[in-house]
């Protein structure tokens, strides 16, 4: 999840791209699961900053 959550705050800031840079696409993903330890602080910081259209996308995508 943590690394969905980072694609999620990621954009193409590369010449040529001012242009729908933002959710990056995902193409040939790999899934590996890990488990952690519940952070309800990370999970209360992060979700004002989340774009959820784009991580449900990426999360769609990623499942394949």
């Amino acid at each position: 999840m943590v690394r969905l959550i980072t694609h999620n705050l990621l954009a193409c800031h590369a010449k040529g791209c001012a242009v729908n840079n933002f959710p990056l696409l995902l193409q040939d993903v790999q899934i590996e699961l890990f488990e952690q330890e519940f952070n309800p602080e990370f999970i209360r910081n992060m979700l004002p900053r989340l774009d959820w259209r784009a991580l449900v996308d990426a999360a769609t995508l990623a499942s394949g």
